[in-house]
Formats: C-alpha cells, sequence, structure tokens
C-alpha cells in the first residue's frame, strides 16, 4: 500500500492487524500534529517502545513448550519484516529443540536470516541439516591444520616447549570456534570427528591427527561428561596427553596406556580412530623417545638386560600411528603386526652407537670439570664448542663404529626405525656430539631420498633453477612430514647452542682456504661443492632444500643464525661492546671476510635451485627479508640485498 500511494490506508491496516486501533487517536494525532510531532515519528517512537518491551519479555520469561509454540506460531509473520525478525529468533533461542519444521526451512532458505540466528539456534539447523553443518565447520578445521604456526610447533621433535604449545593449539581461534559450535551436542562432536577423519584420509596431512586429539582432550578440560564418556578414545588420549605434556612416559602412564590396549575388543576394536590419534606428530615423537630411552637403559648391560621385550609394545603403538592413513581406509581395521626387522634387528644394531654417545658424554663431562675446577658460576657460562677445537667437533671419527647395509636397508624402508634415530641424533645434537650426526648422514641421506619419492632429476646439481616443491604422492605425505619435521628440529638444535653455528661456519670456510680459493673471482659452484664436502651436515641441507620448501626455510634460518653472529663479531670490532653483541659473540668467526661471502654465495644457492611451495611463498620472503636486514653492512658488495642479489631479489621485493 505504502509503495502505491495510499499511506493511510496502510497505516490504518497495520493499525487494526497489530491492536493499535485506538478509538479516539484521530484526536490524539491531531493534538501531536500541533506540538509538531508526525504520524510517522509517533509510529516510530510507538514501535520502539513495543518492541523493548517484546525483547525485555522474551528475555525474561520462559513459557511452557504449548505457549511457546503458539507464540512463536503467532510470530512467525516477522520473520519477513526486517525490523521485527530478531524477535522470533530471540524466542527460537528459549527451547531450540522446539524449531517448527516451516520456520527451520523459511530460516534455510534465506542465507541473511540464517546469519542473523545464534549459535544455540544455528546449532538445532546444523542437526537437521548436515549440509550445512560441514559447510560451517571445515573452513574451520583446515585453518586449524594448514595454520603455519601450528604445523612448525608440531614439527619440533624433543621440544621443550610442548605445555606451551599445546595451551597455544587448544586456544587458537579455529579450535575455539569448533568447540563453542558443538557445545555438548554429541550428535555434532561425532559429525565434527567424521569430517576429520575424511580430511585425513583425502590428505594423510598428521595435523588432523592433532586436531582429533585437541577435540576430545578440550572436551575433557570443559568436563563435558556426555561426549567424554561416549568417545572410546577418551582414556587413550587421556593418558597419552599427561606423557606429551611431561614429554616423558612413567611407569604409571604407560601402564594406564596398556590397560586402555587392553580392554579394546579386537573384533570390534576403533583401530581407525586409535591409529588417528596416534598419528598426531606429538603422539608419534613421544612415543619415539620412549622406545629410545628403553634401548638407553638396555645399553650399559646389553648382554643380559630383560629389557628387550619392553620395546615391542610402544613400537607397536607407534607403528599403529604410522599406519592410520592405511587403516581409515579398511572397512574393519585389524592391529597391524609387528615390524621385527626393527624390533630384533634396527634397534640391536642402534645399541653400540648408544653406548659410545653414553662414553661420549661422560668424557665431555669429566672435561668440563676439569675446566672448569667445580665452578658452578663459570659452567653456567660456558659454551662448550670454546672447549673443543671445530675441526674435532665436525670431523671426528669414533674408531670403525659405522652402520652396516642392513642397518641402511631397514632405514630406508622403515618409518619406524627413523623415528628413533631422529630422536637419537637430535639428543646427539644438543650434546654436541656431531661427530655421531655425521657418520649416520649418508644413511639418513638415502633414507630420505627414498622415504618421500621424488625422481633422482629433482636432486640434480647442475640443475640452474628452483623450481615448485614436487608433488609427494598421498602414501608418502607423512614421510614427508616427518623429514620435514626432523630437519626443522636439526636447525633449531643448532640454534641453540651457537658455538656449533659458528663452528659450521668455520670449518665451511675452512675448506674453502684449504682449497687455495680466493674471495675475488671464486667460482660459487665450486666454493658450494667445498663446503658440502667439508661439512656433510650442508650437503643434507642442500640435498632436501632442493625438493622441499621446509628444508629451504631451515637453510635461510641457520644463514640468519650465521650472518648475526657475523655482525656482531664487525660491531664489537667497532668498539662496540653492548650486551646483546657480547653474548652472541662465542667462537670467534676464523675469517670473517671468507664467511660474509660464503654466506652471500649460499644465499644465492639457495634462492636459485632450492625448493619452493607457492603456498608458502609469502613465509620464506620474511626470510629473506630478515636475512637481509641482519646481514652486516662491512659486507659491502657481498652484503644480501635486493641489489646485490640477482637470484634473491625475488625474494627480497616489497
Amino acid at each position: 500500500m505504502m509503495s502505491t500511494g495510499k499511506p493511510n490506508q496502510a497505516i490504518n491496516e497495520f493499525s487494526a492487524e497489530n491492536g493499535l486501533d485506538i478509538p479516539a487517536a484521530e484526536t490524539i494525532y491531531d493534538l501531536l500534529h500541533s506540538l509538531g510531532h508526525t504520524k510517522w515519528s509517533v509510529h516510530e517512537a510507538v514501535l520502539k517502545a513495543t518492541v523493548l518491551s517484546a525483547e525485555n519479555r522474551i528475555q525474561r520469561e520462559t513459557l511452557p513448550p504449548e505457549q511457546h509454540t503458539a507464540l512463536l506460531s503467532q510470530m512467525k509473520h516477522y520473520l519477513a519484516i526486517p525490523r521485527l525478525q530478531h524477535l522470533p529468533l530471540m524466542l527460537l533461542e528459549k527451547h531450540p529443540r522446539l524449531v517448527p519444521d516451516d520456520i527451520c526451512q523459511d530460516i534455510l532458505q534465506t542465507p541473511e536470516l540464517y546469519q542473523k540466528c545464534s549459535v544455540v539456534v544455528k546449532r538445532e539447523l546444523w542437526r537437521r541439516d548436515r549440509v550445512l553443518f560441514n559447510k560451517y565447520m571445515m573452513p574451520l578445521i583446515d585453518s586449524y591444520a594448514k595454520n603455519n604456526e601450528l604445523l612448525n610447533m608440531s614439527q619440533e621433535i624433543c621440544s621443550s616447549n610442548v605445555k606451551a604449545y599445546s595451551t597455544r593449539r587448544r586456544t587458537h581461534p579455529a579450535l575455539t570456534q569448533i568447540t563453542s559450535a558443538i557445545d555438548a551436542d554429541l550428535q555434532l562432536y561425532m559429525q565434527t570427528l567424521g569430517m576429520v577423519r575424511a580430511r585425513f584420509i583425502e590428505t594423510n596431512n598428521p595435523m588432523y591427527g592433532t586436531l582429533r586429539l585437541d577435540l576430545v582432550m578440550t572436551m575433557h578440560e570443559n568436563d563435558v561428561a556426555e561426549i567424554t564418556k561416549t568417545d572410546v578414545c577418551h582414556g587413550l588420549a587421556w593418558s597419552l596427553d599427561a606423557c606429551i605434556m611431561k614429554q616423558v612416559m612413567d611407569d604409571r602412564r604407560v601402564l594406564e596406556l596398556q590397560k586402555y590396549f587392553d580392554g579394546v575388543d579386537p573384533e570390534n576394536a576403533p583401530y581407525g580412530e586409535i591409529a588417528l590419534i596416534l598419528s598426531s606428530p606429538y603422539s608419534r615423537h613421544i612415543l619415539a623417545q620412549y622406545i629410545l630411552s628403553i634401548l638407553e637403559d638396555i645399553a650399559p648391560n646389553a648382554e643380559v638386560s630383560t629389557r628387550y621385550s619392553d620395546l615391542a609394545w610402544p613400537s607397536l603403538v607407534l607403528r599403529i600411528g604410522l599406519l592410520a592413513h592405511d587403516l581409515l581406509l579398511q572397512e574393519h581395521p585389524k592391529i597391524p603386526g609387528f615390524d621385527r626387522s626393527v624390533t630384533r634387528k634396527f634397534f640391536r644394531s642402534l645399541i653400540p652407537f648408544i653406548l659410545a654417545a653414553q662414553r661420549h658424554d661422560r668424557k665431555i663431562g669429566s672435561y668440563e670439570q676439569h675446566l672448569l675446577k667445580g665452578s658452578v658460576g663459570k659452567m653456567a657460562q660456558l659454551d662448550r664448542t670454546g672447549a673443543f677445537p671445530a675441526k674435532d667437533i665436525l670431523y671426528s671419527k669414533m674408531s670403525d663404529l659405522q652402520p652396516s647395509a642392513e642397518d641402511v636397508s631397514i632405514l630406508v624402508s622403515s618409518e619406524l626405525a627413523r623415528q628413533v634415530l631422529y630422536v637419537f641424533l637430535l639428543k646427539r645434537v644438543a650434546e654436541f656430539d656431531i661427530a655421531m650426526l655425521n657418520i649416520w648422514l649418508p644413511a639418513i641421506s638415502e633414507a630420505f631420498k627414498a622415504s618421500l619419492g621424488v625422481p633422482s632429476s629433482a636432486y640434480d646439481s647442475t640443475n640452474t633453477d628452483s623450481s615448485q616443491q614436487p608433488q609427494i604422492a598421498l602414501d608418502l605425505r607423512q614421510n614427508a612430514f616427518e623429514c620435514d619435521a626432523f630437519m626443522l628440529s636439526l636447525v633449531l638444535h643448532i640454534k641453540d647452542k651457537k658455538g656449533l653455528v659458528t663452528a659450521v661456519l668455520n670449518s665451511a670456510i675452512q675448506g674453502l682456504d684449504l682449497a687455495g680459493q680466493g674471495i675475488k673471482g671464486a667460482n660459487t659452484d665450486g666454493v658450494i661443492a667445498q663446503a658440502i664436502e667439508s661439512v656433510p651436515l650442508l650437503g643434507l641441507f642442500d640435498q632436501q632444500a632442493r625438493v622441499r620448501h621446509c628444508a629451504h626455510e631451515q637453510v635461510i634460518s641457520f644463514l640468519i643464525e650465521c650472518t648475526s653472529i657475523l655482525s656482531a663479531e664487525y660491531s664489537n670490532n667497532s668498539g662496540m661492546t653492548d650486551a646483546s653483541s657480547a653474548q652472541t659473540q662465542v667462537v670467534p668467526v676464523h675469517n670473517k671476510e671468507s664467511a660474509v661471502y660464503f654466506a652471500f654465495v649460499l644465499t644465492e644457492h639457495a634462492a636459485a635451485k632450492y625448493a619452493v611451495d607457492p603456498e608458502h611463498f609469502d613465509k620464506l620472503s620474511k626470510l629473506y627479508h630478515k636475512l637481509a636486514a641482519v646481514s652486516p653492512p662491512q659486507a659491502f658488495e657481498y652484503r644480501v640485498s635486493g641489489s646485490n642479489c640477482p637470484n634473491a631479489s625475488k625474494f627480497l621485493k616489497s
């Protein structure tokens, strides 16, 4: 009526329909009009007051179901009036399970109405429309799994920050939105688990395993008993999470976990769901650490130890996690068998290396005590690399102790063996035992190549251009994840020991000096080749960075640490003695000019030849920018910058 030019008729009809047809209203209108109030302003004020009164009454009162339904029926037509549609939506919140089918359909067919619904009402709509719920949840699930910060945290093997990482994961916006949407609704929780499983099957990304663990533990922490009592994996997650938080599997927790598995019905066991939780990197890494701790306990009395049988259970549990993708593809998943080549051969072969490591640690401890004469204060300040020349750290050999061909073969074929070896080698790096790392580097290198399934041409050292990161087959993506995790953790452990960074740098340039190469006019490919020959660790970096974006990032991260040390040394030589530079300078760089040149050449080499994942280009670019920022000004033409580095310039664009 308003649009056809009959406003009075429209007003009269609205008044009659909504109880506003008041006797003598015209007289009142005349009075208000004489006071300067139009009918529009009067009706606007009345509407506002009426709406406010309705809002207060809806919030204040909870009607019995019959009266609630009747009132909702009377207010249904308000859904078509933008200014009033929030009133029936507020009423729906009072009894969300009583949403009539016709109102439900009206909301589902009107996106604007759906968006205005509270989560409480949406939850009921999701219960009736799985597609709608999936549409809401899937972006949140993927947001969690693809978050760079959460990914990097999960790739830290043997981290001391796991408890803080768990807090950050479980307060991440994506997870809080997921759990808020579910609340205590068992149906929606189960649907969410189904989506997590589906995404894991599609991607073989272990971050979905971590999400599965975090979902049940968040429900546990929120005391949602209806869900935790129903989730068959709650007992597993609870005990395992306690181990992860403390980064140790004590006897009590191991017994709890063993009882959990003993209580599982082999014929109807949810091994797919169990495997999904065990596929989380946090689950797998703590199990690998536990296996290593048993081997370390066996080593001193290997001939008579009775603990060999203790290796079977954690090895089997870890194997379940590693086979999660295969198990979830099976209609009736069965527990896998033991990998006896690992438990009976590889683990036993690892014991002599563990014994050698224990002797190394005793020797280092005695030498430190001799140097410091028992001074606790000095020990706190000692950088142990300063006590041993870089040559001893990076080149020393342990008699004829080497992995056998069978050890290498098992390592190539078994992710279980690699997981335990990763933990062992990272612990050795933390103890400055680079000699042990060097012993295993050829085997690690061969295992990496075999486990990724990347064509050999991708590793070709004559390749002159960086390329997009090669695709990894679905069934090998977990292997790729762990390769990346080892590289990231290795660089973090090295960076944590600044003296070790300097030792690597000194060894790289020492090799260049021995080759008689000067800085000016040196063949850059020859510089890199000589450095790799001098420091096998750099060879592993170079191999992996050619096919894995994550390794490319770690090389640049390592270079940032190197150039930070060089900048500090230049500053100290210039008379700057601030606290930060004094702390950074741990062991002097033998030849700063050669070191600066090496860092410059390696930067250009990396930018030209290392793999790049377009999805993570921005993160890599930020690392190159940081490298340029810490590059010492005294390096002049060998300072990392967009103008000096034609290859790296693509990463240094603003």
